[in-house]
């Protein structure tokens, strides 16, 4: 089950151009593109006529071209032009249209009721005002559930094993972390601090530390499925005295959107800041990158999922680590059934 009522990343900015896209959300089939005019564009990717995917269309002079037919659709999903008609279209030849919106480098779709789409509640990140620095962006496919990216990113305690070579801590240092949790009106917040701690091996490289740090990871879960993350380290000791910058940071929207039940698409926008010794790369223009780290994350969830598959997950057991991720699970669930409720009342 799905929360609807959201809006979810559809696209990354440079997937849509000239050619139409077909990409499934939530268990429906969508096609999205541009018309002649560049108006943005999400219509369900299944003519009215005999059920063939719009996606295998075409651009015509008035609208979208069904390839099977020749039924034409503007951006609204109205019919326009049915062969053979003598010139009259038919009330009932229609497509859904969806609410979408470009902000950023991605292209966001409202999949619920259309009259509560409201553009101003898209996240807007990273902030503009990083000046200095670099902003990239990528995406990922995933053969598991959304939730368990989720869930990942909620338990950071497996930084230390499936990033051990890049961006994990050590075991010990992990094991020792603290970690403050809150509800907030959207989801849950946690604050995990790992003080006088071993640097990653992939912050050694890049800002040259050489001692020991205090580490931060500030995530919010913003339900249905973002992720907003605040990280960095400082010299030792740093920290508690407000020193934020100097070392290693970095914003990112983690911005996962379920396909079906078990597959989805991991989109992410990455800010990083940049050492003494390194100076600023900013791009003129955000730039694709393939980040090692979540492909390590996707390898490895996909695994899970095959081995979760058809099973009792009630039989599974929580440590200590599961505290944010069950903060996230019970917030999820309840604007899941609240949406629910909401239809049949």
């Amino acid at each position: 089950m799905f929360l609807h009522n959201a809006w979810y990343v559809a696209a990354a900015r440079d997937e849509i151009g000239e050619k139409l896209l077909a990409r499934t959300v939530l268990n429906e089939p969508i096609v999205l593109g541009r018309d002649r005019h560049g108006t943005l564009f999400a219509l369900e990717d299944r003519c009215c006529h005999r059920g063939a995917p719009l996606s295998c269309g075409w651009f015509g002079e008035r609208g979208l071209v069904c390839g099977y037919h020749g039924l034409e659709f503007d951006h609204n999903g109205i019919c326009i032009h049915v062969p053979g008609n003598n010139g009259r279209t038919i009330d009932e030849a229609r497509v859904r249209a969806y609410p979408v919106a470009q902000r950023g480098d991605f292209v966001w779709i409202w999949m619920g009721d259309p009259a509560r789409a409201n553009v101003a509640e898209i996240i807007t990140y990273p902030p503009d005002d990083l000046k200095t620095w670099s902003l990239r962006f990528g995406s990922l496919y995933a053969k598991a559930s959304y939730v368990l990216l989720l869930e990942n990113l909620m338990d950071l305690s497996h930084l230390s094993y499936v990033h051990r070579n890049n961006i994990g801590s050590s075991a010990e240092d992990s094991a020792h972390a603290k970690t403050e949790v809150q509800r907030t009106p959207t989801g849950v917040r946690f604050l995990r601090l790992m003080m006088n701690a071993k640097p990653a091996p992939s912050t050694v490289q890049r800002y040259g530390f050489t001692d020991k740090v205090d580490r931060w990871s500030d995530f919010e879960f913003v339900a249905p499925s973002l992720v907003i993350q605040y990280s960095g380290a400082v010299n030792a000791g740093d920290y508690e005295k407000g020193v934020r910058t100097g070392g290693h940071a970095v914003r990112i929207l983690h911005a996962i959107t379920p396909e079906t039940d078990t597959t989805c698409h991991y989109f992410f926008a990455m800010a990083q800041s940049h050492s003494a010794s390194r100076p600023a790369e900013r791009e003129s223009a955000p730039a694709r990158i393939e980040v090692a780290a979540f492909e390590e994350d996707v390898a490895m969830i996909e695994q899970q999922q095959s081995r979760l598959q058809g099973y009792d997950q009630r039989k599974l057991v929580n440590i200590p680590s599961d505290v944010v991720r069950v903060h996230m699970a019970r917030f999820l669930q309840e604007k899941l059934r609240d949406e629910h409720s909401s239809q049949y009342n």
